[in-house]
């Protein structure tokens, strides 16, 4: 009788071990479920936050260029908008860790590479860049910290670049300045990027036409006002 009860002892023990793992490993399966979707729900959200300032850094720069004079000294670079925080090149720190570096994100864009440019790898043609002589010529308009955009409640954590650019379609060989007004299409129109870089390399990035909205009278001046003409979110891979 004893060796039946001490049996009975030992099955109940191992029921109870059998049934305390599964309630475990249960309840650590849930724990952890309910982790990653906080985590994915957190990243979602952020993510979401920096496109957000991408987008916000299109409407800024056409704020900016709505009301700039001359187009010409913003497609030479010499012009900028009034979202910056230093001199238009160099290292920055990312808020919330890492850092970017200006100048070899503008060659990245320009001609592939993250060191400088030649006229000749900016003219060559590629599928990113098929205008040969028109390709165009990305300046730094405006960059900074989401946070410095008082106006926002809750700004992304993240830092905003935009460049400018002329149109590519243009065929007058020069894409420092806008096209004559003869020599259509193009004429009052421009190229934006505009990029948010986030924390462990995150980044959304969208680029749109924008065009100066313009009276038909010969001579008459702009108006006060910039229309968008596309606009998508680039995907591809951070350079």
């Amino acid at each position: 009788m004893n060796g039946v009860r001490t049996g009975e002892r030992g099955v109940a023990l191992i029921m109870v071990v059998l049934v305390t793992t599964f309630l475990s490993a249960l309840g650590i399966g849930l724990m952890l479920a309910i982790f990653m979707d906080r985590l994915a729900g957190g990243n979602l959200a952020g993510s979401v936050a920096m496109l957000f300032a991408a987008d916000a850094g299109i409407e800024l720069a056409a704020r900016d260029l709505a009301i700039a004079s001359d187009w010409d000294a913003v497609l030479s670079g010499s012009e900028r908008g009034s979202f910056t925080d230093g001199a238009p090149s160099g290292a920055r720190a990312i808020p919330g860790g890492g850092a970017i570096d200006l100048t070899a994100l503008t060659n990245q864009l320009n001609c592939g590479r993250t060191t400088s440019c030649t006229a000749a790898q900016m003219n060559a043609s590629s599928r990113d860049r098929p205008w040969g002589l028109n390709n165009p010529r990305w300046q730094l308009f405006a960059f900074g910290p989401m946070e410095r955009f008082r106006q926002l409640m809750r700004p992304a954590d993240c830092y905003l670049i935009v460049w400018i650019a002329d149109d590519g379609r243009e065929g007058d060989g020069n894409p420092l300045v806008d096209a004559d007004p003869a020599d259509q299409p193009g004429h009052r129109i421009v190229r934006v990027r505009a990029e948010a870089y986030g924390i462990g390399g995150s980044r959304r990035a969208i680029e749109a036409e924008l065009t100066r909205v313009c009276p038909d009278g010969p001579g008459e001046p702009c108006l006060p006002g910039i229309r968008v003409q596309s606009w998508q979110e680039l995907r591809q891979a951070i350079p």
